[in-house]
């Protein structure tokens, strides 16, 4: 696993914020918590599906660009389809 980001030691901290407060890597935890929580193959479909129009929607990336980011939310969207039955769109 990857380390955490640092945050940069150059900006004051917010004025309601208590810098003795202790900060930990929760996504252990988060992920565990994630595992416990049934999926929504449709609401993936509908995020994945999205995300590929946004994508193919965007003004400044080149046809190249876009297929590039595309590919792999494709892939995501076949392999859904066949954990779920459904027939590839």
């Amino acid at each position: 696993m990857s380390e955490p980001p640092v945050p940069p030691n150059d900006r004051p901290a917010a004025p309601d914020s208590d810098e003795s407060a202790p900060i930990a890597d929760m996504r252990e935890k988060f992920a565990r918590e994630s595992d416990r929580v049934a999926r929504d193959p449709e609401a993936e479909r509908a995020f994945l599906q999205n995300k590929i129009e946004i994508i193919r929607s965007h003004p400044t990336l080149s046809a190249a660009e876009k297929e590039e980011a595309v590919a792999p939310l494709l892939q995501q969207l076949r392999q859904l389809d066949d954990e779920t039955g459904r027939k590839h769109t």
